[in-house]
């Protein structure tokens, strides 16, 4: 059974302490019973804690929630509670119909004694490559999710897209699901979503952009970059002409600030 350890900095009550760890009240519940320790004692109800005291909580093994296949994954980044992965594209991340990144995952944590379920932090399209999180706990799945929600988790992507376009700024627009034709649209006053580009190279058809979000809706750069009539080459859903096997969006570069000792 793996566990978390915290040591003390400050006065602070037990709960405060979890909660600045973004462990939901819902969790401290299941938790506060058995699986909590300050200095060695186990401890069931909220208490003080002061400088220099160590908070031990237990993580209780879990079975695999995907079936493992054996398939190889390059591994970008490790630590006790995350798994960072490069995903190839023309893959999915998660669906339970078809062989996917999360049966890959199972069977990396099966190999190497990871007793948790699979959880995904951050996703990407099927054919989108690049940098995909996945936590080793629900503690720290809880924590990336949070920095997700509140914009603190930057992710920047690579996109080669139709045409020379020159640009050094932010895209802001409103978008919104299109049942019809299943995909999204820029709407007015919905969900706005802000995106910054620029242009690292012009190969006279095609350029090369740099994209970072500052929202995570879901196909916010490749309707951004189709609003500015530069779709991203390959991408037919919104507009490419050019039919290839994939869209040429990657996920290159994540940063973000660590579960355990918040160093970015």
């Amino acid at each position: 059974m793996d566990k978390l350890e915290f040591e003390i900095k400050e006065k602070i009550n037990l709960k405060e302490l979890l909660k600045s760890k973004k462990i939901s009240n819902r969790a401290y519940k299941k938790i506060i019973n058995n699986l909590v320790y300050v200095n060695d004692e186990k401890i069931n109800k909220n208490i003080g804690l002061k400088a220099g005291d160590k908070v031990k909580i237990l993580i209780e093994d879990e079975n695999l929630n995907y079936e493992p296949i054996n398939k190889k994954i390059k591994i970008l980044y490790e630590d006790k509670d995350i798994v960072a992965v490069d995903k190839p594209p023309n893959l999915t991340v998660n669906s339970k119909n078809q062989e996917s990144l999360s049966n890959y995952l199972a069977y990396y944590f099966k190999e190497n004694k990871i007793k948790s379920q699979i959880r995904l932090i951050n996703r990407l399209d099927m054919n989108t490559s690049g940098i995909m999180l996945v936590a080793k706990n629900p503690f720290s799945h809880a924590y990336y999710q949070n920095q997700i929600e509140n914009n603190e988790l930057d992710k920047e992507y690579l996109a080669l897209v139709e045409g020379n376009l020159i640009i050094d700024d932010f895209c802001e627009i409103d978008i919104d699901y299109d049942k019809e034709n299943k995909k999204m649209k820029v709407v007015s006053d919905k969900n706005h979503v802000k995106t910054y580009f620029k242009t690292l190279k012009n190969y006279g058809k095609f350029s090369l952009i740099y994209c970072k979000i500052y929202t995570g809706k879901t196909h916010q750069i490749r309707l951004s970059l189709a609003y500015l009539n530069h779709p991203i080459l390959g991408d037919d859903l919104y507009g490419s002409k050019y039919d290839i096997e994939r869209f040429l969006l990657h996920a290159y570069r994540i940063k973000f600030k660590s579960f355990r000792d918040q160093k970015k």
